[in-house]
């Protein structure tokens, strides 16, 4: 699986920064450029025209949508839609710049979106900024600039989004930061927010519902490496006194592994005897997933134990419960950890030893082919046939070398 991180985090996202970010990543602006321009001429406006320039914001160089409309302004009145009619304008510009018919569904989806949240935040058919041709032109843009980049099929995450603060003026009056528009969309498809001091609008209506469309609020990204040259810097046309961009990062996952939420739960204690230390281990075997006991000394120079278990959501409560009750400890400290985990298979190998067979599990390393047997198996053959543990390990090792040379 190949994915795509949208990259909002310090001066959020809007559609001409986001369109910009993806013909940055494609190297293809002027195969872009030509295609918007002959959609806007398809569905009669031939005097608005777009092109991209090279910019540069605080060091951070990449591209700049600029879009030429002639009088009257789009966002004048002239320019005002109806939901309706916004709608079919979108719907044809999409066809005529060619879309492939899942990009036409994001395209209308994108738009709906806006519209819909426009009623609930407003209680109004009519779109103001949202009714402008900037808006037809950053979703068409987006999704027709994901295609020439061949990633329309990737999976699409974003990083939490800065909105800014203050207040923006807007058709409607003078509004806070986020725009209620913009916050009904994050709220609606679980956008993450994160803080800024900024006093600007960062994120726009139309930058946060092409996110949403795109990504449906996924975070949660496996470790991955970004790959060669695919990084898409778009720069926005205010001065913020920081880098005003969205970047678009392509990236590849780390072959055989997962990612997943764990558990740290902790305490210390120093008034608990050994055997209840052992039989906490024991009571946790198969309901944590790793426990340690670490000696230590504690307040006062008393000899302790640290306390350390690894635990799944479904049975950390099970864990907390162990631990309070078998060592009376006052407290226990619990902390959420992410774990990149290794892809591992399971087997059944046949394994001949001093002319007997045995059934000898092993764990196979699905990232490098190395090979593990179980300790439990190996612990019962070297018991049967009165073996060091260590020589049956090496015995199994010795039938599983062709496995390993096979598998790397």
């Amino acid at each position: 699986m190949n994915l795509v991180l949208i990259d909002a985090s310090l001066a959020g996202v809007s559609g001409d920064k986001l369109i910009s970010a993806f013909a940055s990543a494609s190297g293809r602006r002027k195969d872009l450029e030509s295609a918007i321009n002959s959609a806007l001429g398809a569905i009669g406006r031939t005097g608005t025209e777009v092109f991209f320039e090279e910019a540069e914001s605080h060091g951070m160089k990449g591209l700049r949508l600029n879009l030429m409309v002639p009088e009257p302004d789009g966002k004048e009145e002239g320019g005002v839609k109806k939901a309706g009619e916004a709608l079919e304008i979108l719907n044809a510009a999409a066809e005529a710049i060619g879309l492939s018919e899942s990009g036409k569904r994001q395209a209308r989806s994108t738009m709906e979106l806006l519209i819909s949240t426009e009623r609930a935040a407003h209680g109004v058919e009519i779109l103001h900024e949202l009714g402008s041709i900037d808006t037809v032109v950053d979703i068409i843009g987006t999704f027709k600039a994901i295609e020439l980049l061949g990633v329309e099929s990737r999976a699409f995450f974003t990083t939490p989004v800065a909105v800014g603060s203050g207040a923006v003026l807007s058709s409607h009056g003078l509004l806070p930061v986020p725009a209620p528009a913009t916050l009904s969309i994050m709220s609606r498809t679980g956008l993450p927010i994160t803080r800024t001091e900024a006093q600007q609008e960062l994120t726009t209506p139309t930058g946060a519902a092409l996110l949403a469309t795109l990504t449906a609020g996924r975070v949660q990204i496996p470790p991955f490496r970004a790959t060669s040259g695919a990084i898409g810097v778009g720069i926005g046309r205010r001065e913020l006194g920081f880098p005003n961009i969205t970047r678009v990062i392509l990236g590849e996952p780390l072959a055989g592994t997962t990612e997943e939420e764990i558990f740290l739960v902790e305490t210390n204690v120093d008034d608990v005897d050994g055997e209840v230390l052992g039989w906490i281990f024991e009571k946790l075997s198969g309901v944590a997933e790793d426990v340690c006991m670490v000696p230590m000394l504690t307040k006062k120079n008393r000899p302790g134990h640290l306390i350390r278990v690894v635990s799944t959501a479904d049975s950390v409560g099970k864990v907390i419960d162990a631990i309070l009750e078998e060592t009376g400890t006052l407290g226990v400290k619990v902390s959420p950890w992410r774990r990149v985990k290794v892809a591992r298979e399971e087997s059944i190998v046949d394994v001949n030893i001093r002319g007997k067979p045995y059934n000898i599990r092993v764990k196979t390393n699905l990232r490098t082919g190395s090979c593990k047997p179980a300790y439990d198996d190996c612990k019962r053959v070297a018991v049967e046939e009165k073996m060091p543990l260590r020589s049956v390990i090496d015995l199994v090792r010795a039938e599983l070398q062709p496995k390993e040379k096979k598998a790397d």
